[in-house]
């Protein structure tokens, strides 16, 4: 199945189709968790209405073992990154986006090295 996805503003490099879909899940992660702890800070309970796509994102990325050590790891390095979206700022968004799939790549590639 080929999905033609716009990846506009992202490296002018070409990526396989697989990675564009990471990304974009990577933004909806990103955006959708930024949106629920936005709402948390005002007293709304959002835990029975998030979003999760880790599961997707880190499968599509890579990762076959998905241990507690991994998902602590995942939901701090989206912490950080959710702090560094500005939705006002399109091109910074997207820089973070893509900074995003990068520590997932360095961090599968360190992974399978600890694994050989």
């Amino acid at each position: 199945m080929k999905i033609d996805l716009e990846a506009q503003g992202f490296p002018t490099f070409k990526l396989p189709a697989n990675q564009d879909l990471i990304l974009l899940l990577i933004k909806n992660e990103l955006i959708s968790t930024q949106f629920a702890h936005q709402l948390d800070t005002i007293g709304f309970d959002t835990s029975s209405y998030s979003i999760e796509l880790g599961s997707a994102i880190l499968s599509l990325v890579g990762f076959t073992d998905r241990t507690d050590t991994l998902w602590e790891w995942y939901y701090n390095i989206l912490d950080s990154y959710i702090e560094k979206i500005n939705l006002e700022e399109n091109g910074i968004t997207e820089r973070v986006i893509f900074d995003f799939y990068i520590a997932l790549r360095i961090k599968l590639h360190t992974e399978s090295i600890k694994v050989a």
